[in-house]
């Protein structure tokens, strides 16, 4: 039976932080090791052709996760029309916190002024937000809360093996902010469906393995060492790679898509005439977890791929802040396309405002991380929140 949307639950604000340096293939090359380049010939086509990133935006050594964090949710804030002690309840989404505790969803609150604000830190890697949005809306369907701010945040750079070429040409940094509110009243073109979350266990897929790096243990002179026992281990993450990884993508975020809207598994095989009417007006916005992916999706959903929301050609995977700085995109710019020359290489990478999401839209955003944690959302672009941001964009042109 086709899911329903509850009319209580939108989204009132969006907003999303990138750092300022940008590190494209050629710069990327420079960092990393253990490139075959006579079995891959030049790295940044190769970089280009497995993963469809051009670019990618890694922060400072002082930059916090929790300072992206602020950018963005104070922007998305801003769009709300909300103040941080508007705000109900914080939920913050990462695996790349720099602090564990207090943690920073802790300096973040205090930072943003959100005082006596609820807030805890959730960690289901790339499809953090997901699960951030989920709880939000279970919240707030319940009537517990009225606005809920979900952040998906990483410095990804600062947890990568540069040793590893298939993992660390993929990862970026970032930080997307949503504010989920309730609607008394209900509205046209407002609602969103019961999220749709899943769980298929798979210990390797994605884990931060350990590099044992040490540190000088003057640092720390009331520490008793024990033999064998390493002071101090950097997280860094490592990713399994491979058709089968693709394909489990692919298949995953396409079940949970359908599954959000209450259809099964094979109902785009059929044609399911209900789900076929959805999936022809909506904007997908996936995890950004690979370019060969992303169109899988669109290949397997049958949908047009001008309608699959991309922004990983200039980000990268920023796992958690993924979806979210998609959505923000899609929003305020529109979406990115490739123009390729005959032999595939990457000539330009364009916006098209074309694209932009338009009041009303159906917006499915589905996502899988390590785990496999995997889930979608689907909800109806408000009106009012449209308003709010091309208002935003009348006055910056004035």
């Amino acid at each position: 039976m086709p899911a329903q949307l509850n009319p209580h639950v939108t989204i009132t604000g969006i907003g999303s932080c990138l750092p300022d340096r940008i590190v494209d293939n050629d710069e990327l090359a420079t960092m990393v090791s253990g490139f075959d380049s006579e079995r891959g010939g030049d790295f940044g086509t190769w970089v280009d052709q497995v993963t469809h990133v051009h670019e990618r935006r890694f922060s400072g050594p002082a930059v916090r996760t929790s300072d992206l964090s602020l950018v963005a949710a104070r922007r998305a804030l801003a769009t709300a029309q909300l103040e941080p002690t508007d705000i109900d309840l914080i939920i913050y989404a990462t695996f790349t916190e720099s602090q564990d505790i207090p943690g920073d969803h802790c300096m973040f609150a205090e930072q943003l002024g959100a005082d006596r604000v609820p807030v805890f830190m959730l960690k289901a890697a790339c499809a953090g937000s997901i699960y951030g949005m989920a709880n939000a809306w279970s919240h707030i369907a319940a009537g517990l809360y009225r606005n809920v701010l979900v952040i998906g945040t990483e410095t990804a750079s600062k947890a990568l093996n540069f040793h590893d070429p298939i993992t660390s040409i993929i990862f970026g940094d970032g930080a997307g902010a949503v504010i989920l509110s309730r609607v008394d009243e209900p509205r046209e073109g407002v609602g969103m469906y019961p999220p749709f979350l899943d769980f298929r266990y798979s210990p390797r897929n994605i884990h931060l393995g350990n590099s044992n790096i040490p540190l000088d243990v003057a640092r720390f002179p009331d520490r008793q060492l024990e033999p064998g026992v390493q002071l101090v281990e950097q997280a860094l993450v490592e990713m399994e790679s491979g058709p089968n990884v693709l394909r489990s993508a692919v298949t995953s975020m396409a079940e949970c898509l359908t599954s959000c809207l209450g259809y099964d598994a094979r109902a785009v095989r059929r044609g399911d005439e209900g789900l076929v009417a959805l999936l022809e007006g909506a904007r997908i916005i996936p995890h950004q977890a690979n370019g060969r992916i992303i169109d899988g999706l669109a290949d397997r959903l049958k949908v047009p791929h001008e309608r699959v929301v991309r922004t990983i050609y200039r980000t990268g995977n920023m796992s958690a802040a993924s979806n979210l700085v998609a959505l923000d995109f899609a929003l305020r710019e529109g979406n990115m396309a490739r123009r390729l020359d005959e032999d595939g290489r990457v000539l330009e990478i364009i916006t098209q405002p074309e694209h932009r999401i338009q009041a009303g839209e159906l917006i499915l955003m589905p996502s899988i991380g390590g785990g496999y944690l995997m889930g979608c959302l689907g909800f109806l672009a408000d009106p009012a929140l449209v308003a709010r941001i091309r208002s935003e964009e009348a006055v910056a042109v004035a």
